[in-house]
Order: C-alpha cells, then sequence, then structure tokens
C-alpha cells in the first residue's frame, strides 16, 4: 500500500511461551495484523482467512518445521539441547 506508513500503531505485550519463545503481536493503520515468532523456522501449516461470515476469526497455525520440512528435526535437535538430552 502505497504511501502508508509502515510502523504499527499498537503493539501488543509479548507472550512468552512455556520453551521460552516469545511471540509479537502487532497492528497496522491499515487493518494489517503483523506476526513475529522466535524459534524459527516454521511452514504455515493451516490457514481459515475467510470462514464466510463477518464475525468469524481468521485462523493461522504454523509448525517448527513439519510437513516434509528439516526444520522439524532443527527443532527437535534445539528442544534435547535445550533441555540437556
Amino acid at each position: 500500500m502505497a504511501g502508508q506508513s509502515h510502523e504499527p500503531h499498537f503493539r501488543a505485550d509479548p507472550i512468552r511461551l512455556p520453551d521460552g519463545r516469545e511471540i509479537h503481536v502487532s497492528a497496522f493503520p491499515d487493518g494489517s495484523i503483523g506476526f513475529r515468532i522466535g524459534g524459527q523456522p516454521y511452514v504455515l501449516t493451516e490457514a481459515h482467512l475467510n470462514r464466510g461470515h463477518p464475525t468469524s476469526m481468521a485462523y493461522l497455525r504454523i509448525s517448527p518445521g513439519k510437513q516434509g520440512s528439516s526444520a522439524s528435526y532443527n527443532y527437535t535437535e534445539w528442544l534435547e539441547s535445550k533441555n540437556g538430552g
């Protein structure tokens, strides 16, 4: 969107997951929403962006490299090293 600011007008407090990863959510003046998540790489595994009703919520699910990606193995290695395994 040309001419519009790329700066968010709202940033939520980070959400810390039990394994230490953080999720950051930002809202932008054009109505878009941005997510930043530590512990990548991720792959998009599920998305429901339009459920056909104006009050429906969009749903996104990302996975640490599942679906045949080597990222799943890398994430498992990282967890094991972090937990001393």
